[in-house]
């Protein structure tokens, strides 16, 4: 079974994902999306961008997602669809980090597909999901072969190891 992290923004998907990888020690594949705050402009917002999970944080045209504003996101669904060819053929041994899946990322039909490709596939997968209540999120968090854990700021500390129990009896 894949593990789903599902909370708010902010509540520490990411964070609980790092730790468990870390403990685990295995390669990854996937990506991770950031909005970068620091390169912020007053007219669009901050950037927001996708990256190779475990690479380097590059900032380049290609990987620009969308924009986000008062909470307001500008997304660039085609950026989501190049990336989601990137997502076909995990390495064998790897584990496949989706952080995150949310509001942005269901603009793109391709890109929702290629999540969905992974998470009925047999490569273990680890994501950060967004609480939203998208259709796509909906299907995401329901899939037969995940198993979701909430995170709340009261539970996050010690979520951690329930994580990193079951992702070691199901790897």
């Amino acid at each position: 079974m894949h593990t789903l992290i599902v909370g708010a923004r902010h509540v520490g998907k990411s964070t609980l994902i790092g730790r468990v990888l870390t403990e685990l020690g295995r390669p990854v594949f996937g990506f991770e999306t950031r909005k970068e705050d620091g390169l912020a402009d007053a007219v669009n917002g901050s950037p927001v961008y996708i990256y190779d999970a475990g690479g380097p944080y590059v900032q380049c045209p290609d990987r620009l997602v969308g924009y986000c504003k008062d909470r307001h996101p500008l997304v660039y669904p085609e950026a989501f669809d190049r990336f989601a060819r990137r997502l076909c053929d995990p390495p064998p041994g790897s584990v496949v980090v989706l952080d995150e899946i949310g509001f942005m990322e269901s603009e793109s039909q391709p890109f929702c597909a290629a999540i969905m490709r992974l998470l009925d596939g047999d490569a273990p997968v680890i994501a950060a999901v967004k609480h939203n209540d998208t259709p796509f999120l909906q299907a995401v968090r329901r899939h037969p072969r995940c198993r979701c854990f909430a995170i709340t700021p009261e539970n996050r500390d010690a979520l951690s190891g329930e994580v990193l129990a079951f992702a070691r009896a199901q790897w």
